[in-house]
């Protein structure tokens, strides 16, 4: 058994006795320590890691429609707990495979721990391990459900299921099911263990965990909002009376949905979605094709978002990071990013040799001003998503074929990571061989790489994914490339450890823990999550020359990019929380700015193109959150679309856009 330090060093002699940091809570309640064991899945390890958790009664003594930071850690240690992804995999390994929550719950003196038979069998295409235990605090009970949240392996290949919607109220089919087993099961344990009363339900989930749970939560809130009696007429539950976390989760929730209300609804102000906006897993299923999560997403903060305050937050970050990371060997690289280019004389050249370290081929992208992972990877699965074509047309001509790839790769004790990383630089490495004529197939790069046969229906897939990404290469070439050579980095986003420092550092427990006995100087500070991650989004067509000051003409200048008659622009100036580049076409040029929303600004713009009269269409993307008298409803914008027309060489406007 092996420790994360955090117990065995810094907690050992800490006793907490009240709440008090936590405004929420209506009353003080004893706050016990205990511990949570988890097997992280790409660590090769047999033995089980663990680290602290805290628990009290008063997590469930105020309404679930109010943030606790406290109860997010912990749930997220539940989460983690599910995690056993190394093992011999014989018969009883899989009986046993749950051993780690069982352990959860009973130390934090949950009873009655019940799994279902997903949890101890093989997993395969459509099964998900489901644990439930239950505990009395006075007048009501707590039961705490996770879903298994790593250690998936063939049950993995479901995430491709995204299915046309019609089985699902256009949810993603896969999760859907999942989220219904899920429920059918706390319906059976409630009823096996015949319990009555109030009932507060506990829900958790990491990664596909967290996309099964957050259809799960979303469900049930409908259920109830029509006053169905989901658990019985003994049991007494409101919507207010679950609780659901989930971290890192991708986008299951559809906002066509027809059946139960919309996926921002105020309905679902019970549900808290923890996401780093660096990590590229919450971005799928793609927004294009009308996925979200339902509930009130939280984010993790980056230097995009606080800048001002990103070296104080990350000093805390990497403070848990060196305490949870259970592979010394790997370095915190989760910030790593630069959009890169191509030189020149990569034309020709072995293009596997751009994602080596230590390869000269690829150059900084000096086009590009202060893009970070969110940004570029939500512009790639933009271009992407729009290459592939219409939901429809994935579930014809993809689904199937990349759910049986899927099931290949994921074969017993493959680390998810591993397998991902190289499909996609496979895949990204054959698109740039086919734009630059190099003709390297798939099938002999994923030969190479693993040394074995998979099949032609995976070398047809991966063929028949190449055409759309060379198609994305054409036009994001360097979002493309920069995401290819930076997985590495973006995978350890959503590393489990990761999100887990990242939790535990808005989480005062651990602070105070962390800080005791250490100088002012050592001390690190809580870094609270950020409410909202969207931003305002700028297209430009048709001109070479911009400038974006805040709030008026005379405003601070907070990105300035010079254009020319001849040549490349030239970015003067992109202060930090702003992000701005341009794609050059010769006598046009195309350029985007990204900023916070809910600001005013004023655009300043050039026409250099030699068209005698032209059109420059600029195109804004946004999102904002709007709040009635009642401080509940969520009202999205989405866009707006302008055009002026240009009448000389070096005509200038000055257009000002309200995000």
């Amino acid at each position: 058994m092996k420790c994360t330090g955090l117990a065995a060093v810094m907690l050992a002699s800490i006793t907490i006795s009240s709440v008090g940091t936590l405004q929420l809570h209506a009353a003080n309640y004893e706050v016990t320590k205990s511990v949570f064991h988890y097997n992280p899945i790409d660590k090769g390890d047999a033995d089980d890691f663990y680290a602290d958790v805290y628990f009290s009664r008063s997590y469930f003594e105020h309404p679930s429609t109010q943030y606790d930071s406290h109860l997010a850690t912990a749930s997220l240690a539940m989460a983690m707990s599910t995690i056993t992804g190394v093992g011999p995999f014989d018969d009883a390994w899989y009986l046993n495979q749950s051993h780690n929550i069982q352990s959860f719950f009973t130390n934090l003196g949950f009873n009655n721990v019940e799994t279902n038979d997903d949890y101890k069998a093989t997993m395969t295409f459509d099964t998900i391990g489901l644990c439930a235990a239950k505990k009395e605090f006075g007048d009501y009970t707590v039961i705490g459900i996770v879903p298994r949240s790593g250690g998936y392996h063939r049950e993995w290949a479901n995430n491709m299921h995204l299915g046309d919607g019609s089985k699902s109220d256009y949810m993603h089919e896969g999760w859907y099911n999942a989220a219904n087993k899920l429920i059918s099961f706390v319906q059976g344990y409630v009823s096996e263990k015949g319990v009555t009363g109030k009932v507060k339900l506990w829900m958790s989930g990491f990664s596909r965990g967290g996309a099964t749970a957050n259809i799960a939560a979303a469900l049930l809130d409908n259920k109830l909002d029509k006053g169905e009696k989901v658990f019985g007429n003994s049991v007494n539950i409101s919507r207010e009376d679950i609780y659901a976390y989930t971290f890192e989760a991708p986008q299951g929730a559809n906002v066509n949905v027809q059946t139960i209300k919309k996926p921002k609804d105020s309905l679902y102000s019970n549900i808290w979605n923890i996401v780093n906006p660096l990590d590229i897993v919450p971005k799928v299923a793609m927004k294009e094709y009308g996925f979200t999560r339902f509930g009130t997403d939280k984010y993790v903060t980056n230097k995009f978002y606080d800048p001002n305050g990103y070296e104080a937050n990350r000093r805390t970050y990497n403070a848990f990071f060196s305490i949870f990371n259970q592979n010394p060997a790997v370095p915190n690289i989760a910030d790593d990013f630069r959009m890169m280019g191509l030189s020149i004389n990569v034309i020709g050249m072995i293009v596997d040799a751009i994602f080596s370290s230590d390869s000269s081929a690829a150059l900084y992208d000096d086009t590009k001003s202060n893009y970070d992972a969110n940004i570029a990877g939500a512009i790639l699965l933009e271009e992407l998503t729009g290459n592939l074509g219409s939901r429809s047309d994935y579930v014809r001509k993809i689904q199937t074929p990349l759910e049986s790839v899927m099931l290949l790769f994921m074969y017993e004790n493959a680390q998810i990571d591993s397998p991902m990383k190289s499909i996609f630089r496979a895949m990204v490495s054959s698109a740039f061989d086919s734009a630059l004529g190099n003709g390297k197939s798939a099938k002999s790069k994923m030969q190479g790489e693993w040394g074995k046969d998979f099949g032609e229906e995976a070398y047809n897939l991966l063929d028949v994914l190449i055409d759309p990404l060379a198609s994305t290469y054409w036009e994001r070439p360097n979002e493309l490339l920069s995401i290819a050579i930076y997985i590495d980095a973006i995978f350890q986003n959503h590393n489990p450890e990761a999100v887990l420092a990242h939790v535990a550092g808005q989480d005062s427990y651990y602070v105070d823990a962390y800080n005791q006995g250490k100088s002012s100087s050592d001390k690190i500070q809580v870094v609270p999550l950020i409410d909202n991650a969207d931003y305002g989004r700028m297209k430009f067509f048709g001109y070479n020359d911009i400038g974006l000051r805040l709030d008026s003409k005379k405003g601070t200048r907070v990105i300035n990019i010079e254009g020319f008659t001849l040549g490349k622009s030239v970015i003067h100036d992109c202060q930090p929380g702003y992000a701005g580049g341009y794609y050059s076409y010769i006598t046009e040029e195309k350029m985007e700015l990204f900023m916070p929303a809910n600001r005013k600004y004023n655009i300043s713009m050039k026409s250099y193109s030699k068209k005698p009269y032209h059109r420059c269409e600029y195109w804004a993307y946004y999102e904002y959150i709007s709040l009635d008298n009642s401080g509940r409803t969520r009202v999205e914008k989405d866009h707006k679309k302008e055009k002026a027309w240009f009448n000389s060489d070096r005509h200038k406007r000055d257009v000002t856009i309200r995000l």
